[in-house]
């Protein structure tokens, strides 16, 4: 289905207009494929061709979409919003705060698009009912105090019918929630605006931008078992810091801090 560029700046700009900004920092251009390999290349090549920060490249369908981990991440057609977005950072400081950022925008852009709301599991998923509604990889380029951002998301709208049974059991979309499906150019609108003004937030008050993220997510108080690089952890969720490090009360009894892993509920 092609991509309505002008209906996508209309609805953009209708949410401009309720914003303290005036002009769009994020979503002011958009870069469409039918398909594509994935749109975090997409995002990278664009860059170096000159692509400006809050430039956003979206693909019907990704031919190679990666999660974590570089496992592979179900973009089918007309099904979701398959993007990376690109902008920049003038702090190192703010670098910690792109994955709450991320989360809570795109509950955010979900809930403003479809009146679904979703819970987020640490770092960054969007899950309803624990099942995966969207994913979020950050890829973060730093050159000394300068952050560059290539920000994937892909949110799935619809489940499709070729759907492998063992993602269907643990993957959900909005219409498969029960609710009304957004075009792509109404979630994009979604997600672009709710990343400005978490992206704003996370400078002009960053503590509410932690306070909320923290209060969102759903694994804090679980038991889980933590896959990090040097082996599995398993204990008690006890918080989070400011900075997004998981505090884990680990079964030994030990309290240790985790800046990155995948997160298991157990029970």
């Amino acid at each position: 289905m092609p991509f309505d560029e002008q209906n996508y700046r209309q609805l953009r700009q209708s949410m401009q207009n309720s914003s303290v900004a005036r002009d769009v920092l994020i979503g002011h251009t958009v870069f469409y494929k039918e398909t594509t390999e994935t749109t975090m290349i997409d995002s990278l090549e664009g860059v170096a061709a000159g692509a400006s920060s809050g430039s956003v490249f979206v693909a019907g369908q990704q031919l190679a979409g990666r999660g974590r981990k570089g496992r592979s991440f179900v973009s089918a057609p007309d099904s979701g919003l398959w993007a990376t977005t690109y902008y920049e950072l003038e702090s190192m400081k703010r670098a910690n705060q792109v994955t709450m950022v991320a989360a809570l925008a795109v509950r955010d852009a979900v809930e403003l698009a479809s009146g679904l709301q979703a819970d987020i599991k640490w770092p960054n998923d969007i899950l309803v009912r624990s099942k995966k509604l969207a994913g979020i990889l950050p890829d973060l380029q730093v050159t000394g105090d300068h952050v560059t951002v290539h920000l994937g998301t892909g949110i799935n709208i619809r489940t499709p019918e070729t759907l492998p049974t063992e993602v269907r059991d643990i993957a959900t979309s909005i219409h498969g929630e029960g609710y009304s499906p957004p075009s792509i150019e109404e979630l994009l609108a979604c997600l672009t605006y709710s990343l400005e003004v978490r992206h704003v937030q996370s400078s002009s008050a960053p503590d509410q931008l932690w306070e909320e993220w923290s209060e969102n997510l759903v694994t804090i108080g679980r038991r889980i078992r933590l896959s990090t690089p040097n082996g599995d952890v398993t204990g008690i969720a006890e918080t989070v810091t400011n900075s997004g490090e998981l505090i884990l009360r680990t079964d030994e009894g030990s309290r240790e801090s985790y800046s990155a892993g995948e997160v298991h509920t157990i029970g």
